[in-house]
């Protein structure tokens, strides 16, 4: 195909910054969103920071699915987080495409962490492209997003959805390096993305006020029940060797003002949007429950961190107990 616009859905850190380097070449483009931060972005610009300075930019943006005026030639990025998948799937699969199709022909993106999304996005649209993406960037401020690595952006490793490369693929990622993300293509994505659920299942400890030596042992036990439920299920994971890009391109610079250990989870609490840990540690559950893997440790953490959604409690507030006691005695006495 040639590609055309690259249309986002979801401005939050990742697709309101990928679309201000986009702006920022003059590339062809669109921002969807929803709500103040979309409002924000249309009347006054994005304040983009990255280590080299800050820059007020300009985006072409939309507020909400129904307005996007799709065109052939588009491709659609998912941007937003894996719980409003399915509902973005459903409300942009049929809109109409100038030319007489819909959206569910055009290729799709996905930047989710876990790997939920792909599965859901199959049921309507026939070119699924999933993506295991590296990126330190935040939103915790309407209007506002900080991306903290350079030179490169991004480190991103995609494919056909379930499996396969082909030309499309090929057009995507060559759009992407021309925004300074590192993009390296694989056959077998679903690798890469088990890959980075390793490390996403622990995101949520950096709510929890917790020591050190409780940190690292909550986080070995998250991970070591991850990958024996990935293992019960079958489910492949890549390994960091496998990498082909060259990862001292892709640094976090402080100068930035971007603060490491407040990911995407942290960042959902701070600012009291919907978190994404059933699609995290709920992965690891699941896949625990189907496959008859004990997960207690996992499954600790996100009732904890559901409570706390309900209770609309912020980082720093959240009771670390309940986690802590799962965790075998044997691991636990170890601290």
């Amino acid at each position: 195909m040639n590609i055309g616009r690259i249309v986002i859905i979801g401005a939050g850190a990742v697709g309101a910054g990928t679309a201000a380097e986009l702006a920022l070449r003059d590339r062809p483009h669109l921002l969807v969103g929803r709500g103040e931060q979309i409002r924000h972005l249309t009347e006054h610009g994005l304040k983009y920071r990255r280590p080299e300075g800050v820059r007020q930019v300009q985006l072409s943006t939309c507020d909400g699915i129904a307005n996007a005026q799709l065109r052939a030639g588009d491709v659609l990025v998912i941007a937003t987080k894996t719980q409003h998948v399915a509902q973005v799937a459903e409300q942009l699969a049929w809109q109409p495409v100038e030319g007489g199709s819909t959206a569910s022909e055009l290729p799709v993106l996905t930047l989710q962490n876990g790997m939920a999304s792909e599965p859901i996005l199959l049921r309507y649209f026939a070119h699924v492209y999933g993506g295991s993406i590296l990126i330190p960037a935040s939103y915790t401020t309407t209007g506002e997003v900080i991306s903290g690595a350079a030179p490169k952006i991004a480190s991103f490793v995609m494919g056909r959805a379930p499996r396969g490369l082909d030309e499309t693929a090929q057009e995507i990622a060559e759009h992407l390096r021309e925004i300074d993300w590192l993009v390296q293509l694989d056959e077998n994505v679903i690798r890469w993305k088990a890959l980075k659920l390793l490390h996403s299942v622990k995101n949520g400890l950096e709510l929890l006020d917790l020591s050190k030596e409780h940190s690292q042992q909550l986080g070995h036990a998250l991970v070591h029940e991850a990958k024996e439920t990935l293992s019960a299920a079958a489910i492949p994971v890549a390994e960091n060797s496998e990498r082909t890009e060259d990862m001292s391109l892709f640094q976090v610079d402080s100068s930035s003002g971007y603060q490491p250990g407040q990911q995407s989870t942290w960042q959902s609490y701070a600012r009291g949007a919907s978190p994404e840990v059933d699609y995290l540690n709920g992965e690891i559950v699941q896949l625990g429950r189907l496959h008859a893997v004990p997960t207690p440790v996992n499954a600790a953490l996100q009732r904890v961190l559901g409570v706390a959604w309900l209770q609309r409690q912020t980082p720093g507030q959240i009771d670390a107990g309940p986690v802590l006691a799962a965790l075998p005695k044997t691991d636990f006495d170890a601290v």
